[in-house]
């Protein structure tokens, strides 16, 4: 016999998943508005924007991502003619530096980022809510974690949670 969730678990579970979908929504409008980028060129923006010198082997990139290399290599593929990145090949190694118009975008849309995540926060959860979501969603992201060091084997397409500050 399979074990159920009770209805309030199934009820907690589908507003969590709500809410992230409304959550993601509303931020990937706010970026694709302020700067005309994905959230995918976002991400890869933000990973070499934090990067020493601003630039990344493409395997340290996909690594920090959690993406595949052929899903990176389409992704940089189409924002390198977007002119927001710059590859460059030295024998077997990749690397992938940001560039002006790269920084440019991504300033814009961070300041997008940060006032929608900002405004959700603020609009619908007091400090006090915010810490205790905070510590619940560190815990499970921690666990996660746990669990996937211990597991010998993770299929690489697999990402691993991560928390992340904004």
């Amino acid at each position: 016999m399979a074990v159920e969730l009770t209805s309030g678990e199934a009820s907690t579970w589908r507003l969590i998943q709500r809410l992230s979908d409304l959550a993601t929504g509303v931020v990937e409008l706010q970026i694709r508005s302020a700067a005309d980028l994905s959230s995918a060129e976002f991400e890869v923006l933000r990973c070499l924007v934090d990067a020493p010198d601003r630039q990344l082997r493409q395997n340290e990139l996909a690594a920090l991502l959690g993406w595949d290399k052929s899903r990176l290599s389409h992704q940089l593929t189409r924002m390198q003619h977007r002119e927001l990145i710059d590859r460059q090949k030295s024998g077997r190694v990749h690397a992938v530096a940001v560039t002006r118009t790269g920084v440019q975008k991504f300033e814009l849309a961070d300041n997008a980022h940060v006032a929608a995540v900002r405004s959700l926060l603020r609009e619908h959860l007091s400090v006090a809510e915010r810490e205790a979501l905070e510590r619940t969603a560190a815990q499970a992201v921690a666990a996660a974690d746990a669990e996937e060091d211990a597991t010998p084997s993770r299929p690489a397409s697999t990402p691993r949670l991560r928390a992340r500050t904004t």
